[in-house]
């Protein structure tokens, strides 16, 4: 699919949502403008050229949403740009690079058949391997577009019992050549048993046809699974799902595996709450192809009035199909929000990982510390925010190292 095309798609959903019926009281819009000025001490995250620059960020943008019978439609679409004072060759000027969006419209929500659809353009990492660096906007990174389109049916078959089926369109589409670019087609169907007010079991099965601007990362995949979304007790309350999945490669090559996800809350007061979620299963990444992830996470969380807080601990690994290398890591993050008047709020977020990485070249242990803050205010529809943030990467490959700072100063106005 061409990007052209999305766009003009994503243009049109606006002007499809004025001729539905009825549309005054159900749409409201938005526009918005943000600038944002930015001091980076290291923007190409490299000790040993330490390139510091001033960089402005223009975002206009426009947010809908849209309700009535038979959609449900949110719409955020922007053109972030991004000019650098002393390296002109790294602006953001594009219309394919500068594009941001997240839409989604549901047609007949609560009615057997429905329809979701989804579109997302965002800046994405490219190597797995060096995730972290999520505010910098310079490395690692491309614009991806994102589509899904599901369509659903559920079959009630007596109160209690039903069966569903589904289709699933997913594609992903890098503006950096070094992406790859896939879609899949997703069929599945699941017989849904309600077990009580609080307890639902389900079984599915699915065939997944996946395909990619690597022909070797072709492949069928099967997929079997039995869950249970469970409500323990007015303050537990779970979802546990399990099975076998089956992938053959176009090439030949077969692998197999069991697949897991687990997620269960604790309210252990109205202002507490902890989670813990794990998942096993496998998924498309921008440079490796197919990857077996496993994720573990345990957090606590506190809200109370207006004060946030929340602490998790986290783990995960990565199992590249095609290539003999696997990453794991492991570590904390934590953040914290507090009003400080009824315009004036302060953010602090931290994170410490520690990350291993073995492939058939040198191996590679990276601890990063990244801490942030904010300062915001807020007067009717104006913004005006004042940030920091710290980054210290330290590898036992020397060159690998680096350390940065970042300030920004941005306003933003919706009308």
């Amino acid at each position: 699919m061409k990007k052209s095309k999305r766009l003009v798609a994503l243009l049109g959903l606006p002007l499809f949502l004025l001729v539905t019926t009825n549309l005054w009281a159900a749409a409201e819009f938005h526009p918005y403008l943000t600038v944002e000025e930015e001091y980076n001490d290291n923007i190409y995250l490299d000790d040993s050229s330490t390139e510091e620059d001033w960089i402005t960020t223009v975002q206009p943008g426009l947010s809908l949403t849209y309700n009535n019978r038979s959609v449900d439609a949110t719409v955020d679409y922007s053109l972030r740009y991004r000019f650098y004072k002393n390296n002109d060759d790294d602006n953001t000027d594009s219309l394919s690079e500068a594009q941001r969006a997240d839409a989604s419209v549901l047609f007949f929500s609560g009615r057997p058949f429905t329809l979701l659809i989804t579109e997302g353009i965002s800046s994405e990492t490219l190597d797995s391997r060096d995730h972290g660096a999520d505010y910098n906007e310079l490395v690692n990174r491309s614009t991806v577009y994102r589509t899904s389109v599901a369509p659903e049916y559920r079959l009630q078959l007596v109160p209690t019992f039903s069966m569903v089926f589904g289709y699933i369109y997913d594609r992903a589409d890098y503006v950096d050549s070094r992406g790859i670019d896939w879609y899949e087609h997703n069929g599945h169907l699941s017989l849904v048993k309600q077990l009580s007010a609080g307890a639902e079991l389900y079984a599915r099965a699915a065939y997944i046809i996946h395909q990619s601007d690597d022909v070797e990362d072709d492949f069928e995949r099967f997929n079997y699974t039995l869950g249970v979304t469970q409500q323990v007790s007015g303050r537990i309350t779970g979802t546990v799902e399990g099975g076998y999945t089956q992938i053959e490669y176009d090439t030949g090559y077969d692998t197999d595996n069991w697949i897991w996800s687990a997620d269960v809350t604790y309210h252990y007061s109205d202002p507490v709450t902890f989670s813990l979620g794990y998942s096993q299963d496998f998924e498309s990444t921008a440079l490796e192809g197919l990857t077996k992830l496993r994720e573990i996470s345990l957090s606590a969380n506190y809200q109370k009035d207006s004060t946030t807080a929340s602490v998790e601990l986290f783990g995960n690994s990565s199992e590249y199909v095609r290539d003999d290398h696997d990453d794991k890591a492991a570590g904390i993050r934590a953040d914290w929000s507090r009003p400080l008047g009824s315009a004036l709020t302060t953010r602090l977020d931290t994170e410490y990982e520690h990350a291993k990485y073995t492939d058939s070249g040198p191996d590679e242990d990276v601890d990063r510390f990244t801490v942030g803050a904010s300062l915001d205010y807020t007067y009717r529809r104006f913004l005006v925010s004042l940030g920091y943030r710290f980054r210290f990467s330290d590898s036992d490959i020397d060159a690998n190292d680096y350390t940065n700072n970042v300030v920004t100063l941005s306003g933003t106005v919706r009308f």
